[in-house]
């Protein structure tokens, strides 16, 4: 019995060992699902809500147990959970996955708006302008205008020491 699982993600098939969580199931071939708190050496937590996709399973006769088909014989996929964090679910024979439809697309702009609200639009004079995960992201799938309107943003302790090489920015954390 093989370990390989295969899915489908926008239409392309790959297997991947058992156990593999999505976001890098789809980085396999090629789709790089946006992330802010995901590292493939941590654990994943699924908090910055950046990678939500579509997510469908094959449907099963409650009575049989068997896969449910369509008139052309592929498995019939139920879409009914919503949007699931890619970095948190590991794939599962016959998922489905959709990583660019109008839910999705609209859910990434509303994160990028909502971690945009309390952050300090100073990149141009930022030690990080142009090196920017924040920033990449919002250009790739912010849409360029914010509901929320702060007259005063927060101001944060700075350089704050984690360890003897990493410092803490509390300004510009994004609490993933």
């Amino acid at each position: 019995m093989s370990d390989l699982i295969t899915l489908t993600v926008d239409g392309i098939d790959v297997s991947v060992p058992k156990g593999t969580l999505v976001v890098d199931a789809a980085k396999r071939i090629e789709n790089d699902i946006p992330v802010f708190c995901y590292h493939p050496k941590m654990a994943p937590v699924g908090m910055c809500r950046m990678c939500l996709v579509e997510i469908g399973l094959p449907m099963r006769d409650r009575a049989t147990g068997e896969l449910m088909t369509n008139e052309d014989g592929s498995p019939q996929i139920n879409f009914g959970r919503g949007l699931q964090t890619a970095c948190t679910v590991q794939v599962s024979p016959g998922m489905v996955v959709r990583t660019q439809t109008q839910p999705v697309t609209e859910a990434r702009e509303a994160v990028i708006e909502f971690l945009l609200s309390s952050h300090p639009l100073d990149c141009p004079i930022c030690d990080k302008g142009g090196e920017c995960p924040l920033q990449n992201l919002t250009m790739a799938h912010g849409n360029g205008n914010g509901r929320m309107v702060y007259t005063d943003k927060m101001k944060q302790e700075k350089h704050v020491p984690l360890g003897d090489m990493i410092f803490l920015d509390r300004e510009r954390c994004i609490q993933c």
